[in-house]
């Protein structure tokens, strides 16, 4: 008897409760005006911060010397004496390279004389195109403020403008000292021409290493690297659709533990070879910061290619936004709301994602449990137990302590 009334409680009790959920479920499913109360109950949540993203495309390049240059020998103007510079030798402009014996001295002293008329000719060219282009005065922009929304493409025309010009400045300066030198060392011959006869002393027109000598006088006679280095790669085809001229590129060298910082200088459009059977790869130069020490020409370098960049930009982990049709995030409102928010994003980098429109920095995002999420409700968390340790109530201050027990027992 007892068991029987023992089960039929149960059954009571049984259906109770499915009645009661049944019926707090309809009345959350007919509640048109939002009589009943929700909540949002979030455990997990993160913070919108500032992040620095950078898309990097790895290579490798070596140390090379930036300019190569040869001096000649005619042996039809007379008759080759001797080196005066050995391989590996550091030379300066004016500095004696060889010396050969005139064969006909007239001749080359006309022949002298028609190259130097020759390089005034073209230093005073060079000079004038100089003096008109530094003297030209580029057009201000015009800006139409009127419409807010109607693109304005003179600015960057300007600015395109006004870079080509300083180039054209630095090629014409570069162009204009290399003539001078030349003028310089066919002069220094002419002298000496005349002061010492028929023996003519070659002066290099170049600065930089002798690394190379011709013994048998096959040309060039002399071969002649710059000091300055820079740094030499080959792109794969895939790689090549990547990159730009003057993207910044980091590189770092073995047992050197810095990171150097500098830039695409060139880039070549057509690969050295270019076969069916074969992969294409296209050369490449790196401007070096110039502010390595100890490298040499050889030495191998590891590079980052920067092709892309967000700094300062709005950032939060990929695992809280969501997609479905766009891309979206769980806001934590300082209202104490949740909210359903559109976002547009940038670069992702390594679980990092830039946020360009709809957060800013600080907002809290809801991640977990995500279908205890509604929009535009209150939302609740956790109590964080770690803020409630007996330990750190006793380190309180004693008279807090003193005063919040005396106001509790007048509050009774």
């Amino acid at each position: 008897m007892k068991k029987r009334k023992k089960k039929y409680i149960q059954r009571i009790i049984g259906v109770a409760v499915i009645v009661f959920v049944t019926m707090n479920g309809l009345l959350i499913f007919f509640d048109q005006d939002s009589k009943v109360d929700r909540n949002s109950y979030v455990k997990e949540w993160t913070e919108a911060f500032t992040f620095d993203l950078y898309e990097r495309l790895h290579t490798n390049g070596v140390f090379a010397s930036t300019e190569s240059n040869v001096v000649y020998f005619d042996d039809d103007i007379g008759a080759f004496q001797q080196f005066l510079v050995e391989e590996g030798a550091t030379v300066n402009e004016g500095d004696p390279l060889y010396t050969y014996e005139v064969t006909n001295y007239e001749k080359e002293v006309a022949d002298l004389e028609a190259q130097a008329e020759r390089y005034e000719s073209e230093i005073t060219a060079i000079q004038s195109y100089l003096t008109e282009i530094e003297r030209f005065r580029i057009p201000s922009p015009i800006l139409n403020f009127d419409d807010e929304d109607e693109e304005q493409n003179d600015p960057p025309s300007y600015v395109e403008t006004e870079f080509s010009q300083q180039e054209q400045i630095a090629e014409k300066e570069m162009e204009l000292a290399q003539k001078e030198a030349m003028l310089e060392m066919v002069e220094t011959q002419l002298t000496t021409l005349e002061e010492e006869g028929q023996l003519i002393t070659v002066e290099s027109p170049y600065s930089g290493v002798v690394t190379e000598v011709s013994q048998d006088l096959s040309s060039p006679l002399i071969t002649m690297k710059t000091t300055t280095l820079h740094i030499e790669g080959e792109f794969s085809e895939a790689e090549r659709k990547e990159v730009e001229p003057d993207m910044e590129v980091e590189y770092t060298v073995d047992d050197i533990d810095q990171t150097f910082t500098g830039a695409l200088d060139s880039i070549r459009d057509f690969p050295d070879q270019a076969s069916v059977n074969q992969a294409s790869h296209y050369p490449f130069t790196v401007a070096t910061s110039g502010e390595e020490d100890k490298i040499l020409p050889g030495y191998h370098a590891d590079l980052d290619v920067i092709t892309d960049k967000a700094e300062n930009a709005t950032a939060a982990f990929d695992d809280v936004l969501l997609t479905e049709d766009n891309l979206f995030a769980w806001v934590m409102t300082d209202t104490g709301e949740m909210e359903y928010r559109a976002i547009e994003t940038g670069l992702e980098i390594d679980g990092i994602v830039e946020v360009q429109n709809g957060l800013t920095v600080g907002e809290w995002l809801a991640d977990y449990p995500r279908d205890e999420f509604r929009d535009g409700t209150v939302f609740i968390t956790p109590i964080q137990q770690d803020d409630l340790l007996l330990e750190k109530l006793l380190d309180s201050n004693k008279v807090v302590i003193k005063n919040h027990l005396l106001l509790g027992l007048l509050g009774r």
